[in-house]
């Protein structure tokens, strides 16, 4: 599909066919963006993906946090009541960065991508809310799936508004793969963080509290969760806010109206961490400016849907 035909299939009223793939051991907002997908009506959740994490200076064994996030998918469906409603799979256990000649990195996530490229009728949307390495690792194990998916990466920081050099974790998390996945004719929305990004999307403690019933899920999604991150003290502060960036991977499936979504030139990733440009260089999708209150709305009533006895 051309960019013009994927973001015209976006804004239609079809059930799009995803996997999510994130690091469900880092921050909370993954967890979100799980629930979410799985009780959006315009999503048809295939599969969950654990990745790694990345902190600096890269003080983190990739395997471990990767196995640390495939846990969590677990607790999550768990908590939820719906485990074995949905397969989910172990990612790369180390970074393409990191790999001889920058071979993939194998994984039952990168199996996963390929097999459910192959099996849908149409397209697959893969919803990246950390590293890329397992979508670029799959895309590079099976090239003829370039034409058969389209991912959404949180990834990046806002191409115009950072001159660099400059630190997103997810870009960091594999640099090489992000670079590989900016440069490779993989079909791809960017959601940058940055200003005018995804770090614009947050929820504040009344935003929790419409997470309702008295299910175990909902106190997970309500109380549970937060207060891993925050104190209760913090947790009741009407001021406090919780950015939550990867709501966004979700949102542009299921309220594309709430961010403006525009064809762009790839900008290339260069080594020194700064955005050049080059203008026969491929288009692709790219995602700012998000509605914080319509995206968290959306997401509230997609989580309730999953969290409901």
């Amino acid at each position: 599909m051309t960019n013009e035909q994927i973001l015209e299939y976006i804004r239609s009223d079809k059930v799009k066919k995803a996997i999510i793939d994130g690091d469900y051991a880092a921050e909370i907002d993954d967890q979100y963006a799980l629930a979410y997908a799985l009780g959006s009506d315009k999503i048809d959740l295939l599969g969950v993906n654990a990745a790694a994490y990345y902190e600096e200076p890269n003080a983190v064994d990739t395997e471990a946090v990767m196995l640390e996030g495939y846990e969590e998918i677990k607790r999550v469906f768990t908590k939820i009541g719906r485990l074995g409603s949905v397969p989910y799979f172990e990612g790369a256990r180390s970074q393409v960065t990191k790999n001889e000649n920058y071979a993939p990195s194998d994984s039952p996530a990168a199996r996963n991508i390929i097999k459910a490229a192959h099996e849908v009728d149409d397209i697959l949307f893969v919803l990246v809310t950390g590293p890329c390495t397992n979508v670029v690792s799959a895309c590079l194990i099976d090239p003829s799936i370039m034409d058969k998916i389209c991912v959404l990466w949180l990834g990046g920081e806002c191409i115009d508004e950072t001159p660099g050099p400059f630190h997103e974790w997810n870009l960091y998390a594999d640099y090489a793969a992000s670079q590989m996945l900016l440069n490779l004719d993989i079909p791809l929305v960017m959601l940058p963080c940055g200003p005018i990004g995804s770090e614009k999307i947050f929820m504040v403690h009344d935003d929790f509290m419409k997470i309702d019933g008295d299910s175990e899920g909902a106190e997970f999604f309500r109380r549970t969760l937060p207060l891993e991150e925050v104190n209760e003290t913090r947790y009741n502060d009407p001021a406090w806010r919780k950015v939550m960036c990867d709501l966004a991977a979700p949102a542009v499936l299921a309220v594309p109206d709430s961010m403006e979504i525009t064809i762009r030139t790839s900008p290339i990733m260069c080594d020194d961490h700064r955005y050049a440009s080059d203008s026969t260089r491929r288009k692709i999708l790219y995602g700012v400016k998000p509605d914080s209150d319509m995206i968290v709305e959306d997401a509230i009533k997609a989580i309730n849907k999953v969290t409901a006895k």
